[in-house]
């Protein structure tokens, strides 16, 4: 495609010349009318203007289709580009509050996490706090110490420290915390061996 005005001037006295062949003619015209349209309806004149007059050349080649076609493909490239533009900005921001509420989620995550391992602890441990079998070792050692709140009361008795009827009182006192103990630790032993038995 000319690009110059003495480019111009030639394709134009190209374009006075006969063609040779027929099918050079028609790909001439067809070059001309894709390339320069207008250019074979100039004067000679005009022609010479195009050379001195670069405000008139700079017009002929606005108007040529081809490069207002190009002009528009270009405006066009650009408004796709602003419309992408701000669609990348929107999406920015968005990514932007996604990622914080990923970070915000991640941490109320993170202390439920937390949080669960500390009432599992604490569960476990109340589980074997209130197991049976522990309740039983419980009750066992209660009445162990009670036994042995009897037997401190007699020495106590024997030894001249306490009277008849105190010693009467706190003896019938432990005596009974030992044997409610103990009957409900048997109790309990006979319930999970029957639980034992039964595979449970």
């Amino acid at each position: 495609m000319p690009t110059t005005p003495q480019d111009l001037a030639l394709a134009h006295s190209l374009a006075q010349r006969p063609p040779t062949d027929s099918s050079e003619a028609k790909e001439q015209e067809a070059g001309e009318s894709d390339n320069l349209p207008n250019l074979c309806t100039l004067s000679l004149d005009e022609l010479k203007q195009l050379d001195r007059d670069p405000e008139f050349f700079e017009d002929f080649i606005e108007e040529m289709s081809v490069v207002q076609y190009l002009n528009e493909e270009l405006d066009s490239m650009m408004d796709q580009v602003e419309i992408i533009s701000r669609e990348n900005e929107c999406k920015g921001i968005h990514l932007v509050e996604l990622k914080r509420r990923l970070s915000d989620d991640f941490t109320a995550l993170k202390n439920l996490g937390e949080k669960c391992d500390r009432l599992n602890k604490k569960y476990f441990k109340k589980s074997d706090e209130y197991a049976p079998q522990h309740i039983r070792e419980l009750l066992q050692i209660a009445a162990s110490n009670a036994d042995g709140d009897c037997d401190r009361h007699v020495e106590h008795f024997l030894n001249g420290k306490t009277d008849v009827q105190t010693f009467l009182n706190t003896y019938q006192w432990s005596k009974k915390i030992s044997t409610e103990r103990k009957a409900k630790e048997e109790r309990l032993g006979t319930q999970l061996s029957a639980l034992e038995r039964a595979g449970i």
